[in-house]
């Protein structure tokens, strides 16, 4: 029987890629990166056109992909060491998702949609509990913090707006206060002044937990509010666009 894995908790690089190389089957490289850390607590924002990768890549640093040469490593875990369902348990664990579609389960409550990392993370249950006496109290209050009132939350998740909907699953993403946020194009259906709204408070959040932000978008308009902008297309040595 083979441990659960035990991460440097205490690391100050919460992800580190060295020499990463991706290729779809019988395709070229899509991703070729020599280097890229995040630093606990670090907001970054990455940058790039559809198709360059961007969310190839987020599925190599959330264990969802596996690299075919080079180290990726999270909270100093190298994720090629773990087997399917180590990486699936380790992600659950230490990271939080954003998803462009966000993912929510319509015959799941407001509350309950919010709350399924504590089903399938014991750690994060508690990490929840701890900070607000019950996991349902700790959803609520991240709710709330995001701007989605308790009228809101008594409804099904598809009477609610995008918006709505997008604040949603970020407190979804947030609760347990994971290592790692990672956000694909989660503000592409917003206008302008509600996704900055909704970025103030999702780095309000992640400050107060310590949780490094991936946030990944095609609108470079948005990188001011974050602690580093990245291109992919300057860190990818592939340079192809079909990814």
């Amino acid at each position: 029987m083979v441990a659960d894995p035990q991460p440097d908790n205490r690391a100050p690089t919460v992800v580190g890629i060295r020499d990463l190389l991706f290729a779809w089957p019988g395709q070229p490289p899509v991703l070729d990166i020599a280097e890229l850390n995040i630093a606990r607590g670090e907001r970054v924002f990455l940058a790039g056109p559809s198709g360059s990768g961007k969310s190839t890549l987020l599925g190599l640093i959330g264990g969802v992909l596996t690299a075919d040469s080079g180290s990726i490593t999270v909270l100093n875990q190298e994720l090629a060491a773990l087997s399917v369902a180590q990486r699936d348990r380790y992600r659950a664990d230490y990271v939080g998702f954003v998803f462009q579609l966000f993912n929510l389960l319509p015959f799941l409550s407001v509350v309950d949609n919010v709350l399924l990392p504590c089903r399938f993370s014991a750690r994060r249950h508690e990490r929840a509990a701890a900070r607000s006496g019950t996991v349902d109290d700790e959803a609520r209050r991240l709710l709330s913090h995001l701007d989605v009132t308790a009228d809101l939350m008594a409804r099904k998740v598809t009477e609610l707006s995008i918006g709505q909907q997008q604040r949603v699953a970020a407190a979804r993403a947030l609760i347990g206060a994971p290592e790692l946020l990672i956000a694909d194009e989660p503000t592409s259906a917003l206008d302008h002044d509600l996704r900055e709204r909704f970025i103030h408070l999702l780095l309000d959040e992640c400050a107060a937990a310590e949780s490094a932000v991936l946030f990944v978008s095609h609108d470079m308009s948005l990188g001011s509010l974050f602690d580093r902008q990245l291109a992919l297309t300057e860190i990818n040595r592939a340079g192809h666009h079909n990814g």
